[in-house]
């Protein structure tokens, strides 16, 4: 007997009668090939001893688990077992032949686009530095397992796209070709779904599980060079890595960022329409009539801005700074007039706190909410002579779109302006 079945045999005395089959069951499906057929419920019954409920039970947590999936009125089967990955620095050519899994690529898209401020930040570049957008679907024996979005320095990597054939090692290039040697990443790991065009080139269900990774790596000489987002299929990835308790470990002091951003709260109103007030009358005299910012009532537009940050439509977000007060607000959703569109409502920085990058700050988190892919167009209404906010909104890709109008509550010519995918190019 081993020692697992020996496991097995102890639990049973004092485990949950559905713990006990699912044991059993995880030990009889080992090794099988997927879609290996599984008794009926009826068999299971007589095989264990157990009610049918039980055998719901077992199974109903096997399937939880992924290691078996169900079809309608044919029964169920042995799902395909997940592929594992240790988080380290490798490339996913390297990972999947040190699993022997044979691994390839496809090349769906590669084009030159403005860095942004995400990407920028990420690569140590200005927003209008250009970066190479390199789009590959990942495979693992031929099935679809990921979708990678790769940005790199365009200057410095110029030419890289040439080599970059379906299945080429990016990694093995960068040291072969440029003579870059990659030393350490910063990788984070979140939840998501499967929207269409994701679920189509990873062959799910729309709607399914994804994992996905953002990584920053740095080469050895600590500069940043590549910064990467994969989706993951959740059904058959998982990663793993080690964990070691710090020597002499002590609670460590939270220190708050001097600039901090979170979800509007109901009650942040008051906060919200302070802020909202002063950047009207410190940066908006000479834009819109004075009468017009003057008639701001405080009362008035705490309760609008606080009905703002009930409405389910609309999602507000407030920086605040090191002692928790309030300097900015940005409200952003979908576009009414253009559904497949994200648009920004409003962002207000207060005039006491210019200066220090909040506006770019919640910009940068508004976009990233309403664009993690780089594949959503955003739209915003702004005032045509308000140049500070325009060079803003410019800085990070928006244009005007050639739409105009003048609302009658400020009676001042606004230009409406979106931030465009780039458009594909041609693989080289």
């Amino acid at each position: 007997m081993t020692e697992r079945q020996t496991l097995l045999a102890d639990s049973a005395a004092s485990g949950p009668k559905y713990q006990n089959v699912h044991d059993a069951l995880v030990l009889s499906i080992e090794g099988l090939p997927a879609g290996t057929a599984m008794p009926t419920e009826r068999e299971l019954c007589q095989t264990y001893a157990v009610s049918r409920a039980t055998v719901r039970q077992a199974l109903g947590q096997l399937e939880i688990e992924q290691r078996i999936f169900r079809r309608q009125g044919k029964g169920t089967f042995v799902a395909r077992p997940k592929i594992e990955q240790r988080l380290e620095l490798m490339s996913h050519t390297e990972g999947m032949r040190e699993r022997g899994i044979l691994p390839s690529s496809k090349l769906i898209d590669v084009r030159r686009i403005p860095a942004g401020l995400d990407v920028g930040h990420q690569l140590g570049l200005p927003p209008k530095a250009e970066v190479l957008r390199i789009e590959r679907l990942r495979l693992a024996d031929g099935e679809p397992i990921a979708i990678e979005v790769l940005f790199l320095n365009a200057d410095r990597f110029d030419g890289i796209t040439a080599a970059l054939s379906d299945n080429a090692s990016l990694y093995q290039l960068l040291s072969s070709t440029y003579g870059v040697e990659l030393a350490s990443a910063e990788e984070t790991i979140e939840a998501v779904i499967a929207e269409g065009r994701e679920a189509g080139l990873l062959k799910c269900a729309p709607g399914m599980p994804l994992l996905m990774l953002s990584r920053r790596t740095l080469d050895t000489t600590g500069q940043p060079t590549e910064f990467v987002r994969s989706l993951y299929r959740g059904d058959r990835y998982r990663f793993q890595t080690g964990l070691q308790r710090p020597r002499q470990w002590t609670p460590p002091t939270p220190e708050k960022p001097a600039i901090s951003v979170r979800e509007a709260r109901p009650g942040d109103g008051e906060s919200l329409a302070t802020v909202f007030i002063d950047a009207w009358e410190g940066g908006y005299r000479g834009i819109v009539d004075d009468d017009v910012i003057d008639a701001w009532v405080h009362d008035d537009v705490a309760i609008w801005l606080e009905e703002l940050v009930l409405n389910p439509e609309i999602r507000t977000i407030v920086a605040e700074g090191s002692s928790g007060e309030v300097v900015g607000f940005a409200a952003y959703g979908n576009d009414m007039d253009e559904l497949a569109s994200g648009h920004l409502y409003s962002l207000y920085v207060s005039t006491t706190a210019s200066g220090q990058g909040i506006g770019r700050l919640l910009l940068a988190r508004v976009i990233e909410e309403l664009d993690p892919q780089f594949s959503r167009a955003i739209t915003l209404w702004v005032f045509e002579d308000n140049e500070r906010a325009r060079r803003l909104y410019e800085s990070v890709g928006f244009v005007p779109e050639g739409s105009r109008r003048v609302e009658e509550l400020f009676r001042a010519q606004e230009i409406k302006m979106k931030r465009l995918p780039s458009p594909p190019t041609a693989a080289q």
